[in-house]
């Protein structure tokens, strides 16, 4: 009997320290610090993903048991807090289209710090998208939310989207079953007349200037034109970069190299194994970048980790010359002209393209030309 009260009497105590650490996101003031609303034993990822929201830092939790929502319970969503990052608003990683991701695995709270440090990020969240994947959780979250703020006004952009700005607990919430998704955020120190993202558009709060706006998102880009200390890049006859030849020259032929400046290395990291999968060196204000294979045994050994590729995004960052005859800025006709056509991949379909893919086995390169057809950056891969 004494066991059996003693197991009772320590029952209680465990469902509320269950319940404690349970965290209901509806409650979130979203200014909260980030560790205590974390577990390091859940699977998180920190870094940019641009399909999501471009200009902040995002977190990842994935299928976590410690979140719910007003009382439904969010085991196995996808939640994802939102940090805020003076050194992301700038369209560096969202002009070239597509959905960039850079998400790294963290498991401690030096991880954490280091890539909070890295993008110049405040340690707190801000915002938090909730993944709804079902039909029944996306009626059940609606219910909480129109009974707590009302119906909600329509999105113009979206099927089925509704959106609420709740002035007086400074938040913007939008409702995004198109996506999957809803998204809270603290707008204290957002625009109160606008707001964007790929899930919701533009939505105007009234007032709205959509081009200061825009403007004040990217407020920390520097223009091309006023970038310094350009890297001075040659391209030969077989698109060698500076001497350095993909597919042959490695890891320690381009840290000895003179092009390797301003240059941070990175490894890139599978999902599913947590092993080193690519390594890749970013010099973001140049926008210039190196990828390279690694060594699956030993990631360090940097005879074994091989050039892959090479990106370099704005020639107007760059001081860029061609053995080829070749040159920054030329119109698209001219660069055809200058090509063997028997080289180009799909040469009849050029009238339609923006971009001219040419063959160079076992790697094909890639230039690419802007809004008004002038030559403006390449990739070979």
């Amino acid at each position: 009997m004494k066991k059996l009260l003693l197991i009772l009497t320590i029952l209680p105590v465990m469902i509320c320290c269950d319940r404690q650490e349970s965290i209901d996101l509806s409650q979130l003031n979203l200014n909260e610090p980030i560790e205590p609303i974390i577990n390091f034993e859940d699977r998180l990822l920190l870094g940019i993903e641009t399909v999501e929201y471009p200009f902040c830092l995002l977190l990842e939790v994935e299928k976590s048991e410690k979140y719910s929502f007003d009382g439904i319970d969010l085991k196995g969503q996808k939640i994802i807090f939102q940090i805020n990052s003076e050194k992301l608003k700038t369209d560096s990683i969202t002009r070239f289209g597509g959905g960039h991701i850079d998400l790294r695995p963290i498991k401690s709270t030096k991880d954490l710090n280091d890539i909070l440090g890295a993008f110049n990020a405040e340690n707190k969240i801000y915002g938090v998208r909730i993944e709804m994947k079902t039909a029944s959780l996306k009626s059940d979250i609606l219910k909480k939310i129109q009974a707590k703020y009302g119906k909600g006004l329509k999105n113009p952009n979206t099927d089925n989207g509704l959106y609420w700005n709740v002035k007086s607990e400074h938040k913007y919430i939008f409702y995004a079953p198109d996506y999957d998704k809803l998204i809270i955020l603290n707008n204290e120190y957002l625009s109160k007349t606008c707001y964007w993202d790929t899930f919701n558009g533009l939505i105007d709060f009234g007032g709205c200037d959509n081009a200061q706006y825009m403007q004040e998102l990217v407020k920390n880009a520097t223009k091309p034109e006023d970038v310094k200390n350009k890297p001075i890049i040659k391209i030969d006859k077989n698109w060698s970069i500076n001497n350095l030849i993909v597919g042959q020259s490695n890891e320690g032929d381009f840290v000895k190299s003179e092009t390797n400046k301003n240059f941070d290395r990175m490894d890139e990291i599978s999902g599913s194994t947590g092993n080193i999968s690519g390594i890749i060196y970013q010099n973001d204000y140049h926008d210039f970048y190196f990828y390279l294979s690694v060594n699956k045994i030993n990631p360090d050994n940097k005879k074994e980790n091989i050039i892959n590729g090479f990106s370099i995004n704005d020639f107007k960052k760059v001081d860029i010359s061609f053995e080829n005859g070749l040159k920054a800025g030329m119109k698209f006709e001219n660069v055809v002209k200058l090509l063997d056509k028997k080289t180009i991949i799909d040469f009849d379909d050029l009238k339609f393209a923006n971009y001219i893919e040419i063959k160079n086995t076992p790697y094909k390169v890639t230039l690419i030309f802007d809004k008004n057809m002038l030559f403006s950056g390449m990739f070979m891969k």
